[in-house]
């Protein structure tokens, strides 16, 4: 009798269980399934986007090229202007 009432009480509680892992296994074929499903159709739209994100790229170096050049020239100007003051110091201060 106790080995007969061992066995229902051990299915009593392994059946909430078994139940219980029945979700993370749906959980887990669904993204497996959806993985495979993806794969396919995924390559040709991350490749678009990465050339989409290439021009993006290109057109913002471009700007941020046009937008410092003015920066640029200027402190070049002042170096070379710096520089020419300094030879004439140098020249002007040895005789």
């Amino acid at each position: 009798m106790i080995p007969a009432l061992r066995d229902v009480s051990l299915i009593i509680l392994l059946t909430p269980c078994l139940l219980c892992l029945l979700v993370p296994i749906a959980v887990m074929v669904g993204v497996n399934w959806l993985t495979r499903k993806g794969r396919r159709a995924l390559p040709d739209k991350l490749h678009a986007a990465q050339r989409g994100l290439r021009k993006v790229d290109e057109i913002v170096d471009r700007a941020g090229e046009k937008a410092a050049a003015p920066f640029i020239a200027a402190e070049t100007r002042r170096a070379q202007v710096r520089a020419q003051w300094e030879n004439l110091k140098r020249q002007f201060s040895k005789e």
